[in-house]
This record gives C-alpha cells, structure tokens and sequence, in this order.
C-alpha cells in the first residue's frame, strides 16, 4: 500500500477535546475542528513530506523518519514529531511544549486514519484518498 497521496479530511473524532488539552485557544480550536484539509503526502527516502491545504493557508512539514523532526499544526503552532515508517504506516512519537504522546496514521487503499494521544484522549481524523 503507497503512503503516498492526496487526501481529503472527511471526519473528526474527539479534535476538539485533544486541541483544548493541548492549550490551544478556544477560538483557534473552533477554526482548526471547522476546516476540512487537503493533505498531499511524499515519500523520497528516508522523508516523508507533508504539504497541507486548509482554506487559504498552506504549510509543509518534512518529517526525516527516525528522527526528532519540526512540524506544524493549522495556526502555526510548532511540535516535534519522532515518526518511523514500517509499511503501510507512520508511527511515533510528538512533543509540543511540555505535552507529549503518540501518534500514528494508517494508510489504506480508500484513506487514511491519524491517532493522536495525549493521556487519556485519544484524537482520531480521518481522509478519503483523491
């Protein structure tokens, strides 16, 4: 199965209560739940490349696999984010400020499913490939 694609964000699953735990302010947590993403999604060696569309923003994130590697949520707010390849999935580890949890997407024929974890919250979101 290709990791590489374009996807479409088609469903939320508790992003809103992940966001607030996160600290995000109220009024970026609405927008961010709100806009339905674009993804389109890169593999060339040991990089997976992640260009995002969402409304009239867009922002890159290169992810060097096995390692620490900068990222960005929608809003500019920056995390770290450890993730490995091991086929049809990416899976990790994320940081942001004192916060930190796991993460994982998996790849399927018709999408993708991200989870992100912080405690006891668990943040599903889910794409439809293009």
């Amino acid at each position: 199965m290709s990791v590489a694609g374009t996807y479409v964000l088609t469903s939320n699953e508790n992003y809103l209560e992940w966001l607030t735990a996160l600290g995000v302010p109220a009024e970026r947590v609405t927008r961010m739940v709100a806009v339905k993403p674009k993804v389109v999604v890169s593999v060339t060696g040991s990089e997976v490349v992640v260009k995002t569309e969402a409304g009239d923003k867009s922002f890159t994130n290169t992810i060097n696999l096995g390692k620490d590697s900068k990222a960005e949520l929608p809003g500019g707010i920056e995390y770290v984010v450890n993730l490995s390849l091991s086929g049809s999935k990416l899976e990790g580890t994320w940081n942001l400020g004192d916060k930190s949890g796991t993460a994982l997407v998996e790849f399927t024929a018709s999408g993708a499913t991200q989870t992100v974890v912080l405690g006891d919250i668990t943040a599903k979101r889910v794409y439809s490939r293009q």
